[in-house]
């Protein structure tokens, strides 16, 4: 067994299976750049994801991540459920064999999954092969991990096949859950949740969602205020999926509440989703269309810029039970970009940080309420800003990459002293 100044300085290799598809508009979740973010403490991380504008397997670098991509070529469309599951066979095949190929050229200390059930299976193989610990990352209880269900709970489709597979996909995600070494479950109130399906507490800790505070810092809106033409108005900003199940007509509600009182304020909308147009139309039956600006989905790296040229961030996430464990990165980076929060009080995460930074204000899940919080951080500026500046301190000393890869560094390394 190796002595601890030997794990102390022991520079890990890392391999981590991610549902990616590297394209022109990637998105990488937090809690995934935060496990790559261990890549600036001297450790080796590599991705194997797939590729979606390659008939070819690919090998780049990425932020100092050594990024794998599969091929991944839809021979039918994605619209329809039969359509993803006959372009996943392949997709899957080839993943599984660049993933081997890898195994036999580098050995590794950790094999990372992210909620991916395929990429769990395998990597319960990897871990039996290797001998290696198998970390799985969970964002969503387990009903929910699959995309099957996000992507039904979107539409009005008859759902009895979908109950069919996302209970297959559970029985199997508690079985990948059991089969890991390390658990890391979003937040403390979704570990609470895996406990009662009898998941072993001791293979379990929470792993929020966190800030890269460097490419939030001095970041301006003024190229924002002036492609939107914003002007001297107060901006409201929204950055998130713009879907049915959001609920998002009770924001447009609050803020043609906040019109009434008659404020010279405009609602910024970033990202996209299936419920913009019905949206689109609510502004304009209430009559505030022109104070309304859907800027659609933008690049992660503009999202800082966004943020800055508005004056208040809402973070309205709908009561619902997946929802309520979550651990939702737009009210930690309004926060970043020290600007006072609005978010519902039934979203346990909402709840204990604002609590605890004093970065905002919590609200039930009502636009009266929403609307009565806007108006309030409008009518006390400097109150508005320093809850702003709380908040802004709060993030950087509990949740930025660099805190929460540190802990995740040293939990790795008690794995493996315990796996020795």
């Amino acid at each position: 067994m190796k002595g601890q100044n030997e794990i102390d300085i022991q520079k890990l290799n890392i391999c981590m299976l991610l549902p990616l598809r590297y394209g022109p508009n990637m998105r990488v979740n937090p809690q995934v750049g935060i496990a790559s973010y261990l890549t600036n403490f001297g450790h080796k991380v590599i991705w194997i994801i797939s590729s979606a504008n390659s008939r070819r397997t690919q090998q780049f670098s990425l932020n100092g991540v050594s990024v794998h991509a599969s091929p991944y070529i839809p021979f039918l469309s994605e619209t329809s459920l039969l359509g993803k599951v006959f372009n996943l066979i392949p997709a899957t095949f080839k993943k599984v064999c660049l993933t081997l190929k890898v195994f036999t050229k580098a050995k590794y200390d950790l094999i990372f999954v992210r909620d991916d059930t395929l990429d769990g299976l395998l990597a319960t193989y990897i871990k039996r092969r290797y001998k290696i610990p198998f970390v799985y990352e969970l964002s969503n209880p387990l009903e929910q991990v699959s995309d099957i269900y996000k992507h039904k709970i979107e539409t009005a489709q008859p759902r009895p096949l979908y109950y069919l597979i996302a209970r297959f996909n559970t029985i199997i995600s508690i079985y990948i859950a059991k089969k890991a070494d390390l658990i890391l479950p979003t937040t403390r109130w979704f570990e609470e949740g895996l406990i009662k399906k009898r998941i072993s507490a001791s293979k379990l800790m929470p792993y929020p969602n966190g800030v890269d505070i460097e490419s939030f810092l001095n970041k301006d809106g003024k190229g924002v205020r002036e492609k939107y033409h914003l002007g001297n108005s107060k901006v409201i900003i929204y950055v998130g999926g713009i879907n049915k199940s959001r609920y998002l007509s009770m924001l447009i509600e609050a803020f043609s509440e906040v019109k009434q009182e008659g404020w010279n304020v405009k609602l910024l909308m970033v990202g996209d989703g299936t419920d913009r147009q019905n949206l689109e139309k609510l502004t304009t039956e209430l009559e505030v269309r022109d104070d309304v600006i859907f800027a659609g989905q933008v690049p992660q790296s503009m999202v800082p810029h966004f943020i800055a040229a508005a004056d208040i961030g809402v973070s309205l996430v709908p009561p619902l039970s997946f929802f309520k464990v979550s651990s939702p990165i737009k009210m930690l980076e309004y926060m970043a970009m020290a600007k006072p929060v609005v978010a519902n009080q039934e979203i346990y995460e909402h709840k204990e940080v604002i609590e605890q930074s004093g970065g905002g204000i919590l609200v039930p899940f009502v636009s009266e309420a929403f609307a009565s919080a806007i108006t309030e951080l409008l009518d006390n500026p400097e109150r508005a800003e320093n809850m702003g500046r709380k908040g802004c301190d709060w993030i950087i000393k509990n949740r930025s990459y660099e805190i929460l890869a540190r802990r995740l560094e040293l939990k790795y390394f008690e794995l493996l002293k315990s796996h020795d």
